[in-house]
Formats: structure tokens, C-alpha cells, sequence
């Protein structure tokens, strides 16, 4: 059984897939819950949780979320286009590489902040708890149709800062699982996903309420093969998040 991410950027994945009987899509928090119970023995989870795990999971150089520069789903946001230190920045606890890549490049920035983590996960509810929110995936999407700014894609500023591309899901496997018929069909399906975006943005549309041209373009930006530029950032990022 093979986890892919229930989010809509791995959605032309999933679509490309030959066997979606032995396909579970679930968040990639649940994904890491279900690979360390033994429920599953491979899937996509967050490059973060890979690191803080690989005592007992193994990389695999298969599909990935990531992107050259922008994501459009991984951003800053707040009510006031102004930055404004220290920042205040409410955060859903469902991201966890997303935040990492935003405390590297405030850092770099030289700006101080402090992290609200939250449950909650879409701009309104957390700008009720701080002055900035950091929003991904699918809630992300819908602050373009919404009257909240936005402050940094997260992904363009690491990419700007750092001369690399972010990396933020990474597929992996439990040691010593066999999984080689699942991974064959994931890279077959990665080399498929595009023809697949067309009728991924119709119904990603309707069910935003986003036109289809912001979808298609956020397509465009996903990434979902592993090559050189994953692993430089891969490796980059390793020992960081091992601190």
C-alpha cells in the first residue's frame, strides 16, 4: 500500500497512478502515523519528518513536493501588507517544513519573531491570533480569492535567498519494506501527472472556488520528479533540521 498526500498539489499524481486500489491519500502527518504503525510501507511525508525519523525510514528517489522557485501554497499572509518586527506569526501545526523554511529565511532577513502554533489552519482564523499567518496547501490557494495580503510565497523567498529550490515532501519507506512495484508505478506516474493538470484545475476550481487559471498555474509551479536539485536541497537541509 502506497500513501500519496490528500492535498490538491499532489492531486495530477494520484490521477496518473495505475493501481489506486493500493493507493491511500491521507495528510502527510497521517501518512508518517501510519508508515511508523506499520499500516503502510511507503509513502510521501514531509521532508522535515523524514530527518527527525531515519532511524527507521529510508529515503527513496521517487516522487517529491517541490518547486524551481514560487509554490503559491506556502504563504505569508496577514490583514496589513506592511512587515512590521518582531513579527507575531500565527502557525498551523500541520506544517512543520513550511515553518522551518520561513524561520530560515527570517533569519537571514535579520528580523526577530515569535511562532503562535494553532490548530487552526486557514488566514481568517489564525490572523484572529496573530498579526501574520503561515497557511499552506489548499487553504493557501484560497487567499488568492480572498482580501488578506500577502506578504512572501515562502518557497520564492528560500529559493531567492538560499539559490535553491524548496523541497517539501519527500516519499519514503519503512526499512526493510518491499516496495519496488509501488515505486515503479509512482515514477511511471510521475512522468504521466501532467496530462493529467487539465482536469485536476477544473475540479481543484470548483472546489476553491478559484478560477481555473490560478490552478493551472500553480500546477506549473509543482515539481514532483527527484533529481540533483532535490537532494543539494535535501542535503542542505539535513543537518540544520538535525540541531
Amino acid at each position: 500500500m502506497l500513501g500519496i498526500i490528500n492535498f490538491t498539489h499532489s492531486d495530477p499524481l494520484y490521477q496518473a497512478y495505475g493501481d489506486k486500489s493500493a493507493v491511500i491519500r491521507e495528510t502527510p502527518k497521517k501518512l508518517l502515523e501510519l508508515l511508523l504503525n506499520g499500516k503502510i510501507d511507503c509513502a510521501m511525508i514531509s521532508l522535515l519528518e523524514y530527518f527527525r525519523h531515519m532511524d527507521s525510514l529510508e529515503l527513496v528517489e521517487s516522487a517529491t513536493i517541490s518547486s524551481r522557485s514560487g509554490t503559491m501554497s506556502t504563504l505569508l499572509v496577514s490583514r496589513n501588507p506592511a512587515i512590521r518586527a518582531p513579527m507575531k506569526i500565527a502557525v498551523t501545526e500541520h506544517t512543520k517544513t513550511t515553518a522551518f523554511y520561513l524561520e530560515l529565511v527570517l533569519k537571514k532577513l535579520g528580523l526577530e519573531y515569535e511562532f503562535i502554533w494553532s490548530d487552526k489552519r486557514d488566514a481568517d482564523s489564525l490572523l484572529e491570533e496573530a498579526e501574520y499567518a503561515l497557511v499552506i496547501g489548499d487553504e493557501a490557494l484560497r487567499v488568492f480569492a480572498s482580501q488578506n495580503c500577502i506578504i512572501w510565497d515562502i518557497g520564492s523567498q528560500f529559493s531567492s535567498l538560499y539559490s535553491m529550490m524548496p523541497v517539501f515532501s519527500v516519499t519514503v519507506k519503512r526499512k526493510g519494506a518491499e516496495c519496488a512495484k509501488e515505486i515503479k508505478q509512482l515514477k511511471q506516474a510521475i512522468l504521466n501527472s501532467r496530462q493529467f493538470e487539465e482536469k485536476c484545475a477544473e475540479e481543484a476550481s470548483k472546489k476553491l472556488g478559484l478560477g481555473k487559471s490560478i490552478l493551472r498555474q500553480y500546477y506549473r509551479t509543482i515539481r514532483y520528479d527527484f533529481n540533483s536539485e532535490v537532494m543539494r536541497t535535501v542535503r542542505f537541509m539535513q543537518p540544520i533540521a538535525s540541531r
